[in-house]
């Protein structure tokens, strides 16, 4: 019997017209939205880079030079130079110990802030006591509490401690750091497992030994986040060194301020015995204060986002 091959009938149905349409929609729709995203990310970022652009620039120009040349010009390091010499005989080299002073603040503030935060911050995400929760609420308060608010209680407990006019009266509070103790709680209650904390505990470590053996050679990532924080924090702060030190001893925030205060530009008023102290020399204060921080993000952005990346990780797990 002789084998029939059979066909399968094509469909006569008409192609339809708008797929080939509806596929270049919806290709274009993520192509839009991606470009709209570099435009937004571009805008931002002229935004915020033109104003540093605009001071790096300006301190190489003279009084004349700001009101005459294009915003974005570049003046002459002689001027530079000449201001800088300017801003050293205020006050017979008053800005060098601001510098000192904003070093010796910083520095003593950020390692009593990690020494303070990092256990905290493991007690409170890795250890089960009593007044666990009431301490983390306290922490959650204090991070929102404006900084004036404390400024009263401060400085009467510094002056009942005979601090006040002393770095320590500055040093000590600025240890408290709530925020960062938030971070190392989320660090160590969701990147580090507790079967890893639990482990360590069976096979007879101390509490003081599963932190000192087991979660700070991993804790790494939010130490630094923690230390940048905490430097960032220290070296801008105005008003807890302005209420609590005398005039030797501020930091560059406040001496940015006393310079503000004495500029013939900005205080018409101002005698001419300060009138080597103009628009130029506080643009250069200005940046002598803001390039410490700029450098600090610049070698650290990578730990930080890393340290970032891990808190990202935990909140999701």
């Amino acid at each position: 019997m002789p084998t029939v091959l059979r066909t399968r009938p094509r469909s006569s149905a008409p192609a339809d017209p708008d797929a080939s349409p509806r596929r270049h929609r919806r290709a274009a729709g993520p192509e839009l939205a991606r470009a709209f995203a570099w435009l937004a990310l571009i805008g931002w970022a002229v935004f915020a880079v033109m104003p540093i652009a605009w001071l790096l620039l300006a301190a190489t120009k003279d009084r004349t030079q700001l009101a005459t040349d294009p915003p974005f010009s570049f003046g002459s390091w002689q001027t530079l130079t000449s201001s800088w010499q300017d801003l050293r005989q205020f006050n017979d080299g008053a800005i060098v110990d601001w510098i000192w002073n904003t070093v010796i603040l910083t520095a003593g503030g950020v390692a009593l802030t990690v020494a303070a935060t990092i256990p905290a911050g493991y007690a409170l995400g890795a250890c089960n006591f009593r007044l666990r929760k009431p301490l983390l609420v306290l922490s959650l308060v204090l991070m929102l509490m404006p900084t004036a608010a404390l400024a009263l209680p401060l400085f009467l407990q510094m002056s009942a401690l005979g601090l006040v006019g002393d770095r320590l009266a500055v040093i000590l509070p600025m240890s408290v750091f709530p925020f960062g103790v938030y971070l190392a709680f989320i660090y160590f209650s969701t990147t580090i497992s507790r079967d890893t904390y639990d482990a360590a505990r069976m096979d007879g470590c101390s509490e003081w030994q599963v932190f000192w053996r087991i979660a700070l050679p991993l804790s790494w990532p939010i130490t630094a986040l923690v230390t940048f924080f905490a430097f960032f924090r220290n070296w801008n702060d105005f008003f807890l060194p302005f209420i609590m030190l005398g005039s030797d001893k501020y930091p560059l925030p406040v001496g940015l301020a006393t310079l503000a205060e004495v500029s013939r530009v900005l205080n018409p008023g101002t005698s001419d015995a300060v009138s080597s102290v103009g628009v130029p020399e506080l643009i250069l204060a200005t940046i002598i204060t803001m390039v410490p921080v700029l450098v600090a993000v610049i070698v650290a952005q990578r730990t930080i986002l890393k340290g970032a990346s891990l808190l990202g990780g935990g909140l999701r797990g």
